[in-house]
């Protein structure tokens, strides 16, 4: 895990800030590469889904309503993606497109919620991505 954090940080740099994919490389390393593979994909999936989620919901927020993140669209949001993940077959990402829905949509990007949202997808799919080669090459002790 220190290693892809490390590689994760370094590439933070020219990113938007090294978070997201330091926490999805670590989250992603399972105990064999399937596992991390699948893992990772549900990531990507949960990161994409809550993204799209939390701009659309944003400009529905902004139309109708005046606070942020009002909270009929929170658990709008948060009921909607469950929902999504489960009729899709993919109730494994569905935690985390509700913890990107619920960053975006209350939390310090809600002023640019496609920014964010990108962001966030971005740098989960480089954590997943470095966790994976990590993964893939180091071998583990016996």
């Amino acid at each position: 895990n220190l290693s892809a954090i490390s590689i994760c940080f370094a590439i933070g740099i020219f990113l938007s800030g090294p978070s997201f994919a330091c926490i999805a490389s670590v989250s992603c390393m399972q105990d064999t590469i399937e596992n991390s593979v699948k893992f990772g994909i549900s990531r990507i999936l949960g990161s994409v889904f809550g993204g799209i989620a939390s701009v659309l919901l944003s400009l529905i927020n902004a139309q109708l309503f005046s606070s942020r993140g009002d909270v009929f669209v929170c658990v709008f949001g948060v009921v909607f993606l469950i929902w999504l993940c489960n009729a899709i077959g993919k109730k494994e990402a569905s935690s985390i497109s509700v913890i990107t829905f619920l960053i975006i949509i209350i939390g310090i990007d809600f002023a640019r919620p496609l920014v964010a949202a990108v962001n966030r997808t971005f740098g989960t799919a480089i954590g997943a991505a470095i966790a994976i080669i990590i993964n893939r090459t180091v071998k583990k002790p016996e």
